[in-house]
């Protein structure tokens, strides 16, 4: 009777322990993803991924029709899409030639060529070398793309990639709605164009700290990632050509709604979005799949939504809203997951597989809308009806993409204040704000170790070491070993 009871009250035990650990995971705040987690020493290439961002849905994306390009740089240079073209292989040639460390100090350069070529534009007119002038400004902007792109995966802290997307998507959409206050009036000075301008001039100031400031830049090694993190790849599919090109595009063919009413019921989306991203992620530290699939989800729905508004055009408000909040909640994650785990990894090859399948992404979404133009049998609701099937496909194999990204230790570093480079128990520990001697004595206590024991082995007073395992009690929320050992269960001997 006493060998039961006993039973019953370890059972008791080892139950407080996980709901404590539950607890613990579910009502306490992400804190390494804070605004104060942002260095001073990154503001330049932070404040440099958010220009880049809206420089490239000023002008280049998305190909939806959903931008505030500049009417003077159209009329001058011609609204081709071999710019787009020039940009897309630009931005994806560098890096997978060169090596982070060579071309993002020399970004600089780039920035004032393409000033110059920005500003030159503005007085030679309708000409061929005002079309020669973009090309090289293309060709550039790739360049300075490339070159926020690598400072995003692998200078920036896990706070600084989340901050920075929240602000890269959200920035846009707000200009969106306030090129809707400012009409062209055919002077030079028109508002998408003195935002060009203010862009690369900001850029400049940020690619002038690069030039001088190479050492917080890693070079990339060539180590092989695990190949379960390829599996990221495909759901960047989703976001980048489906999300930001296919969704925008078919977006135009909602009735009852004007083009204004559309980007305003977008924006609002795209806020709701980030306010899901911000409360979820940030206080609950949702799994980022989830996140991932509650934006596929919104993505079925506003489809769904554009093809039933057809008949009743008020669906077509709700399926705005959905593409936008779909939009946001996406970037910011694939963003933010792609990010630390370049980072983590270290590895170029990762890095390039990635750059370049994007671009690939871009370029087939890019195709696909040209022949959706050109075939007039294809219809928006046969292109909705394929988008939606690709998304339940996606749907389908989540227990796949859970199972390749979130069985690997690098997911332990989503809601880390950065990526870690030590042991997986030793990083646990960090996250308890454990000190580097309760490190060590939890490490000796997880062998077996007595306190006497850990006492000689370290020279210390047995007085100073269970100082140090009250400590480490109380950081832990715990009150035995046997505590510590279910709480670390799963970080032992790895």
């Amino acid at each position: 009777m006493t060998e039961q009871s006993g039973r019953v009250v370890n059972n008791l035990k080892t139950c407080k322990t996980y709901i404590k650990n539950f607890a613990r995971v579910v009502f306490q705040p992400a804190h390494s993803l804070n605004l104060k987690n942002i260095t001073g020493k990154n503001l330049p290439y932070f404040i440099g991924w958010i220009c880049i961002f809206i420089w490239l849905y000023s002008y280049f994306l998305p190909m939806g029709g959903f931008r505030f390009e500049s009417s003077l740089y159209n009329r001058n240079a011609g609204n081709t899409s071999a710019y787009y073209f020039v940009w897309l292989f630009s931005g994806c040639l560098i890096p997978v030639l060169f090596d982070g460390k060579q071309f993002l100090p020399k970004t600089f350069y780039s920035v004032v060529a393409a000033l110059a070529c920005f500003l030159l534009i503005r007085f030679t007119g309708e000409s061929v070398l005002s079309q020669g002038l973009m090309l090289a400004a293309s060709v550039c902007i790739g360049h300075i793309f490339a070159s926020n792109v690598y400072a995003f995966f692998m200078v920036l802290n896990n706070s600084e990639k989340f901050f920075s997307m929240v602000l890269a998507v959200l920035a846009p959409k707000v200009l969106m709605l306030v090129k809707l206050e400012f009409s062209d009036t055919g002077l030079a000075a028109d508002f998408p164009s003195l935002l060009i301008l203010a862009v690369i001039l900001v850029l400049a100031v940020c690619s002038f700290f690069f030039l001088y400031h190479t050492e917080s830049i890693p070079l990339s090694a060539g180590i092989k990632p695990p190949a379960g993190a390829y599996a990221l790849m495909p759901l960047v599919f989703v976001v980048l050509a489906i999300n930001d090109v296919i969704a925008p595009a078919t977006m135009n063919s909602i009735r009852g709604l004007s083009k204004s009413q559309m980007e305003t019921y977008y924006f609002f989306g795209v806020l709701a979005g980030l306010a899901a991203v911000l409360f979820w992620q940030r206080r609950f530290s949702v799994n980022i799949c989830n996140m991932l699939n509650l934006s596929f989800a919104l993505l079925t729905i506003g489809f769904v939504l554009n093809i039933s508004s057809f008949q009743n055009s008020a669906d077509g408000t709700m399926a705005s809203v959905c593409f936008g909040a779909s939009y946001a909640i996406g970037f910011v994650n694939i963003y933010y997951l792609a990010g630390f785990m370049t980072k983590k990894f270290q590895s170029v090859v990762f890095y390039r597989v990635g750059i370049v399948l994007s671009a690939l992404y871009y370029l087939a979404a890019f195709l696909v809308l040209e022949g959706w133009k050109q075939n007039e049998a294809l219809s928006p609701t046969l292109m909705a009806t394929v988008c939606i099937c690709i998304v339940i496909v996606f749907f389908i194999f989540t227990p796949f993409f859970i199972k390749m990204l979130y069985a690997w230790e690098w997911i332990e570093d989503a809601y880390r204040l950065d990526v870690t480079r030590c042991s997986r128990l030793e990083a646990k520990l960090r996250d308890y704000k454990l000190t580097a001697a309760e490190i060590e004595v939890c490490r000796l206590l997880l062998e077996g170790c007595t306190l006497r024991q850990i006492s000689a082995v370290q020279s210390k007073a047995y007085a100073t070491i269970n100082t140090y395992c009250t400590s480490i009690y109380r950081k832990m929320n715990i009150n035995s070993r046997t505590e510590l050992i279910l709480l670390l269960q799963d970080y032992l001997g790895k």
